[in-house]
């Protein structure tokens, strides 16, 4: 009898022991963080007070003690997800997140660095900013160089007249480096001499963006700090990365037409972009563009004689004699007397360029890869009059 006792409370204890353990036995959450067929590393990854990271391939596992939460997953440049989930005693369950990008984010990115740590968007050196194709279209503005003076604080530009050098926190043009797919892009054969006076960055070499297609553009992307260091001293102001298309199997036509409410600045352009893949693994991606840009002014009407001049001592009406003469000879050789006052706006520009974008894997590690470019500008700047 007192064995049987026993034994009965020997199995009231176990079977409690083992109900402990197995109420307190943690479930585990796996899964895999993507952006359509991109593993998306380094995400964040929240459930209750614990927060792991993806690794390269977009994989996560975490564990939580049985109950209901909910998983919280975000990546710089994504849109936030949050899903409610059941963890279960012991049990393992998987998911798949798809996340969406968020245009109102810009992302934040390493153009290059020294460094082999792996690093996360959040904790890189130095800031970023990266601008896509759909904000760039969406100032309104023809060529890069406008569209990156409406969108980024740091950004200078000059006046649309011969040349439009560009300067990163007011240095000179040939202190920011300008890269395509992270290569070093040519300045411009042309010193700035300082004519017209109010040109930007006087004695300085100047670049050019607007040579580059801007079909042909997938992001740009600056380095608001100075990279000296890594790339030497026309890295003083920054960097500026121009990420070209590396698109297959699609065409895309864009075209902008408009012009200012005076009735002058017509601006036209039109732009294509065509990708082809290389037996599976390359690809080559083509671009053409063209670009019209008519002059603009803002000067008013020269009041002064042009042909004739006062006498001295001349009366009112002696005057007023003499600039009916003038406006007559004027008249006669269908002159606009604006034309004496101009210019003071921007210059007419034609221009056109081709670009050709490939690349070809030739083992695990290596590749060939060509960029090849031909631009074609012809610009008008007015002389004025010498009286």
């Amino acid at each position: 009898m007192r064995r049987t006792y026993l034994n009965m409370v020997l199995s009231i204890i176990a079977t409690f022991f083992v109900n402990s353990i197995l109420f307190g036995q943690n479930g585990t959450i796996t899964g895999k963080v993507k952006y359509g067929k991109e593993a998306l590393q380094a995400a964040s990854v929240s459930l209750a007070d614990k927060t792991t990271l993806t690794d390269q391939s977009g994989s996560f596992s975490i564990s939580a003690k049985p109950g209901n939460y909910t998983i919280t997953i975000t990546h710089t440049g994504y849109k936030k997800i949050e899903q409610v989930i059941k963890v279960n005693n012991g049990d393992i369950k998987n998911f798949d997140f798809e996340m969406i990008p968020n245009d109102q984010l810009d992302e934040v990115v390493l153009v290059g660095s020294h460094s082999i740590e792996q690093r996360t968007n959040l904790n890189t050196p130095v800031p970023i900013d990266v601008f896509s194709e759909k904000k760039l279209v969406q100032t309104g503005q023809l060529g890069l160089i406008q569209m990156l003076n409406y969108l980024v604080p740091s950004f200078n530009a000059g006046r649309q007249d011969l040349n439009e050098p560009v300067t990163l926190r007011g240095l000179d043009p040939d202190h920011v480096l300008i890269l395509v797919n992270e290569n070093r892009y040519h300045n411009s054969a042309f010193l700035n001499n300082g004519t017209p006076k109010f040109s930007l960055g006087r004695g300085s070499v100047s670049n050019d963006l607007n040579s580059i297609p801007f079909s042909a553009i997938e992001s740009a992307e600056i380095l608001r700090d100075g990279a000296s260091a890594q790339y030497g001293s026309d890295a003083i102001a920054g960097v500026i990365n121009i990420r070209l298309k590396e698109s297959t199997g699609k065409t895309t036509i864009q075209s902008h037409i408009g012009q200012y409410y005076a009735g002058d600045g017509l601006k036209v352009s039109l732009g294509f972009n065509r990708g082809f893949m290389l037996k599976k693994n390359g690809f080559l991606n083509f671009s053409a563009d063209f670009r019209y840009q008519a002059p603009t002014t803002r000067a008013g009407e020269y009041l002064a004689t042009v042909y004739k001049n006062y006498p001295a001592g001349s009366n009112a009406l002696d005057s007023a004699r003499i600039k009916a003469e003038d406006d007559a000879i004027i008249k006669s050789r269908g002159i606009n007397k604006k034309e004496f006052s101009k210019y003071n706006g921007i210059s007419q520009l034609i221009s056109s360029g081709i670009l050709i974008n490939g690349a070809y894997p030739t083992g695990k590690h290596s590749e060939f890869f060509l960029t090849g470019s031909v631009n074609y500008r012809e610009n008008h700047q007015a002389a004025s009059y010498r009286f």
